[in-house]
Protein backbone atom coordinates (compact mmCIF):
# COMPACT_ATOMS: atom_id res chain seq x y z
CA UNK A 1 0.00 0.00 0.00
CA UNK A 2 1.50 3.11 -0.85
CA UNK A 3 0.22 6.51 1.41
CA UNK A 4 -0.56 8.87 -1.32
CA UNK A 5 -1.23 12.22 1.17
CA UNK A 6 0.84 13.34 4.04
CA UNK A 7 2.76 16.22 5.64
CA UNK A 8 6.05 14.53 6.41
CA UNK A 9 8.19 17.12 4.62
CA UNK A 10 10.05 19.32 7.67
CA UNK A 11 9.16 22.79 8.16
CA UNK A 12 7.28 23.58 5.11
CA UNK A 13 3.77 23.34 6.16
CA UNK A 14 1.71 22.65 9.20
CA UNK A 15 2.84 19.67 9.48
CA UNK A 16 6.46 17.82 10.85
CA UNK A 17 8.20 20.45 12.54
CA UNK A 18 11.59 18.88 11.76
CA UNK A 19 13.58 16.60 10.22
CA UNK A 20 13.61 13.82 13.43
CA UNK A 21 9.99 14.04 13.29
CA UNK A 22 9.82 13.12 9.85
CA UNK A 23 12.20 10.49 10.47
CA UNK A 24 10.07 9.33 13.24
CA UNK A 25 7.23 9.63 11.33
CA UNK A 26 8.77 7.35 8.25
CA UNK A 27 10.06 4.91 10.41
CA UNK A 28 5.92 4.55 11.43
CA UNK A 29 5.07 4.21 7.69
CA UNK A 30 7.80 1.47 7.59
CA UNK A 31 6.63 -0.61 10.24
CA UNK A 32 3.24 -0.99 8.76
CA UNK A 33 3.67 -2.22 6.06
CA UNK A 34 3.73 0.90 3.74
CA UNK A 35 5.65 0.86 0.28
CA UNK A 36 5.65 3.97 -0.95
CA UNK A 37 4.74 7.39 0.55
CA UNK A 38 3.99 10.98 -1.43
CA UNK A 39 4.76 13.95 0.46
CA UNK A 40 2.06 16.20 -0.49
CA UNK A 41 2.60 19.91 1.74
CA UNK A 42 -0.03 22.66 1.25
CA UNK A 43 0.23 25.05 -1.65
CA UNK A 44 -1.96 28.18 -1.28
CA UNK A 45 -1.80 30.19 -4.02
CA UNK A 46 -2.45 33.30 -2.13
CA UNK A 47 0.69 33.34 -0.23
CA UNK A 48 3.39 31.26 -2.53
CA UNK A 49 3.71 31.04 -6.54
CA UNK A 50 4.51 28.00 -7.66
CA UNK A 51 8.30 28.78 -8.36
CA UNK A 52 8.73 30.30 -4.84
CA UNK A 53 6.66 27.02 -3.20
CA UNK A 54 8.87 24.55 -5.48
CA UNK A 55 12.40 26.10 -4.07
CA UNK A 56 11.02 25.95 -0.52
CA UNK A 57 9.64 22.02 -1.14
CA UNK A 58 13.18 20.95 -2.73
CA UNK A 59 14.86 22.55 0.16
CA UNK A 60 12.96 20.67 3.09
CA UNK A 61 13.01 17.54 0.63
CA UNK A 62 16.96 17.70 0.11
CA UNK A 63 17.08 17.93 4.13
CA UNK A 64 15.04 15.26 4.94
CA UNK A 65 17.06 12.74 2.12
CA UNK A 66 20.53 13.87 3.93
CA UNK A 67 19.20 12.26 6.34
CA UNK A 68 17.18 8.58 4.92
CA UNK A 69 20.56 7.00 5.84
CA UNK A 70 19.22 6.73 9.80
CA UNK A 71 16.60 4.44 9.01
CA UNK A 72 17.07 0.90 8.19
CA UNK A 73 14.11 0.77 5.78
CA UNK A 74 12.90 3.33 4.64
CA UNK A 75 9.73 3.70 1.98
CA UNK A 76 10.06 5.36 -1.27
CA UNK A 77 8.91 8.27 -1.59
CA UNK A 78 7.67 11.12 -4.19
CA UNK A 79 6.75 14.83 -3.62
CA UNK A 80 3.59 16.70 -4.99
CA UNK A 81 1.68 19.09 -3.35
CA UNK A 82 -1.97 19.33 -1.52
CA UNK A 83 -3.07 22.02 -3.58
CA UNK A 84 -5.83 24.55 -2.38
CA UNK A 85 -8.65 25.49 -4.95
CA UNK A 86 -8.68 28.49 -6.25
CA UNK A 87 -9.90 30.46 -8.55
CA UNK A 88 -8.62 30.70 -11.89
CA UNK A 89 -6.70 27.69 -11.19
CA UNK A 90 -7.41 25.94 -14.49
CA UNK A 91 -5.58 28.78 -16.46
CA UNK A 92 -2.84 29.05 -13.81
CA UNK A 93 0.78 29.05 -15.27
CA UNK A 94 2.60 26.06 -13.98
CA UNK A 95 0.06 24.52 -12.53
CA UNK A 96 1.58 20.81 -13.63
CA UNK A 97 4.36 21.93 -11.72
CA UNK A 98 2.31 20.70 -8.51
CA UNK A 99 1.56 17.31 -9.62
CA UNK A 100 2.79 14.30 -8.26
CA UNK A 101 6.43 13.30 -9.47
CA UNK A 102 6.50 13.45 -13.32
CA UNK A 103 2.76 11.91 -13.58
CA UNK A 104 -0.24 14.32 -14.21
CA UNK A 105 -1.86 13.28 -10.97
CA UNK A 106 -2.87 16.48 -9.08
CA UNK A 107 -3.95 16.20 -5.46
CA UNK A 108 -6.59 19.44 -4.74
CA UNK A 109 -8.05 20.62 -1.40
CA UNK A 110 -11.36 21.62 -1.97
CA UNK A 111 -12.89 25.08 -0.16
CA UNK A 112 -14.30 24.58 3.23
CA UNK A 113 -16.95 27.69 2.57
CA UNK A 114 -20.11 26.73 1.17
CA UNK A 115 -19.63 25.17 -2.81
CA UNK A 116 -20.73 27.05 -5.50
CA UNK A 117 -21.31 25.22 -8.95
CA UNK A 118 -18.26 27.04 -10.50
CA UNK A 119 -16.23 25.92 -7.83
CA UNK A 120 -16.90 22.12 -9.74
CA UNK A 121 -16.77 23.47 -12.98
CA UNK A 122 -13.33 24.61 -12.32
CA UNK A 123 -11.80 21.63 -11.61
CA UNK A 124 -13.75 19.89 -14.38
CA UNK A 125 -11.99 22.39 -16.65
CA UNK A 126 -8.60 21.13 -14.96
CA UNK A 127 -9.03 17.62 -16.53
CA UNK A 128 -10.62 19.03 -19.51
CA UNK A 129 -8.22 22.30 -20.61
CA UNK A 130 -5.28 21.08 -19.04
CA UNK A 131 -5.37 17.73 -19.10
CA UNK A 132 -4.56 16.55 -15.44
CA UNK A 133 -5.96 13.83 -13.41
CA UNK A 134 -7.40 15.14 -10.40
CA UNK A 135 -7.40 13.71 -7.36
CA UNK A 136 -9.98 15.08 -4.62
CA UNK A 137 -8.22 15.52 -0.88
CA UNK A 138 -9.90 14.05 1.98
CA UNK A 139 -13.47 13.56 0.57
CA UNK A 140 -15.11 12.73 4.07
CA UNK A 141 -14.51 16.78 4.40
CA UNK A 142 -17.16 17.87 2.29
CA UNK A 143 -20.29 15.67 3.43
CA UNK A 144 -21.40 18.94 4.64
CA UNK A 145 -21.64 20.20 0.88
CA UNK A 146 -24.37 20.50 -1.17
CA UNK A 147 -25.05 16.87 -2.16
CA UNK A 148 -25.93 17.95 -5.95
CA UNK A 149 -22.34 19.15 -5.90
CA UNK A 150 -20.60 16.38 -4.36
CA UNK A 151 -21.92 13.76 -6.27
CA UNK A 152 -20.87 15.77 -9.18
CA UNK A 153 -17.26 15.87 -7.94
CA UNK A 154 -17.89 12.25 -6.99
CA UNK A 155 -19.00 10.92 -9.85
CA UNK A 156 -16.56 12.25 -12.79
CA UNK A 157 -14.59 9.51 -13.99
CA UNK A 158 -11.65 11.90 -14.67
CA UNK A 159 -11.79 12.24 -10.90
CA UNK A 160 -9.98 9.93 -8.38
CA UNK A 161 -11.59 10.17 -4.75
CA UNK A 162 -8.76 9.99 -1.49
CA UNK A 163 -10.09 9.69 2.14
CA UNK A 164 -8.17 10.02 5.25
CA UNK A 165 -7.71 6.98 7.22
CA UNK A 166 -9.23 8.40 9.87
CA UNK A 167 -12.81 8.54 8.04
CA UNK A 168 -12.35 4.77 9.42
CA UNK A 169 -10.91 5.04 12.40
CA UNK A 170 -13.21 7.70 13.73
CA UNK A 171 -16.22 5.93 15.60
CA UNK A 172 -18.88 8.96 14.28
CA UNK A 173 -17.65 8.64 10.58
CA UNK A 174 -16.74 4.73 10.26
CA UNK A 175 -19.87 3.75 9.41
CA UNK A 176 -20.63 6.91 6.46
CA UNK A 177 -17.04 5.58 5.51
CA UNK A 178 -17.80 1.89 4.96
CA UNK A 179 -20.86 2.71 3.13
CA UNK A 180 -18.83 5.27 0.68
CA UNK A 181 -16.41 2.13 0.39
CA UNK A 182 -19.29 -0.20 -0.31
CA UNK A 183 -20.55 2.01 -3.08
CA UNK A 184 -17.26 2.38 -4.84
CA UNK A 185 -16.74 5.71 -4.31
CA UNK A 186 -13.06 5.21 -2.84
CA UNK A 187 -9.72 5.19 -5.07
CA UNK A 188 -7.01 6.44 -2.92
CA UNK A 189 -6.18 6.31 0.81
CA UNK A 190 -4.00 8.69 2.69
CA UNK A 191 -2.87 9.48 5.86
CA UNK A 192 -2.55 13.46 6.16
CA UNK A 193 -0.32 12.45 8.82
CA UNK A 194 0.98 15.94 10.18
CA UNK A 195 2.82 14.43 13.55
CA UNK A 196 3.02 11.93 16.01
CA UNK A 197 0.14 12.52 18.44
CA UNK A 198 -3.41 13.35 17.44
CA UNK A 199 -2.45 13.13 13.17
CA UNK A 200 0.23 10.58 13.44
CA UNK A 201 0.43 7.55 10.33
CA UNK A 202 -2.42 5.57 10.84
CA UNK A 203 -3.31 3.98 7.69
CA UNK A 204 -2.66 0.12 8.79
CA UNK A 205 -5.57 1.12 11.29
CA UNK A 206 -7.63 2.02 8.52
CA UNK A 207 -6.74 -1.37 6.68
CA UNK A 208 -7.42 -3.57 8.95
CA UNK A 209 -11.18 -1.93 9.34
CA UNK A 210 -11.48 -2.45 5.38
CA UNK A 211 -10.52 -5.75 5.60
CA UNK A 212 -12.84 -7.20 7.97
CA UNK A 213 -15.77 -5.59 5.94
CA UNK A 214 -14.58 -5.49 2.29
CA UNK A 215 -16.45 -8.44 0.45
CA UNK A 216 -16.27 -6.54 -3.00
CA UNK A 217 -12.33 -6.29 -3.60
CA UNK A 218 -12.24 -2.38 -2.55
CA UNK A 219 -9.33 -2.69 -1.03
CA UNK A 220 -7.83 -4.73 -3.71
CA UNK A 221 -9.25 -1.50 -6.38
CA UNK A 222 -7.23 0.91 -3.70
CA UNK A 223 -3.72 -0.68 -3.34
CA UNK A 224 -4.03 -0.77 -7.70
CA UNK A 225 -5.27 2.38 -7.99
CA UNK A 226 -2.50 3.85 -5.33
CA UNK A 227 -0.03 1.85 -7.26
CA UNK A 228 -0.58 3.05 -10.11
CA UNK A 229 -0.37 6.63 -9.31
CA UNK A 230 3.12 6.00 -7.33
CA UNK A 231 4.79 4.46 -10.29
CA UNK A 232 3.72 6.89 -13.41
CA UNK A 233 5.10 9.35 -11.21
CA UNK A 234 8.76 7.65 -11.02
Amino acid sequence: MFDVHCHILPGIDDGSKDVQMSLEMLRRESEQGIEGVIFTPHFYAAQNDPQTFLERRDKALHELESHLGELDNPPRHLVGAEVHYFRGMSRAEDLEKLCIGRSDYILIEMPFRDWQPVFIDEIEEISTVLGLHVIIAHIERYMDQDKKLVRRLVDNPNHLIQCNAEFFIEKKTASKAVKFLKKGKIDLLGSDSHNLDERRPNLSEALSIIEKVDKKGALDHIERMSRTVFEQAL
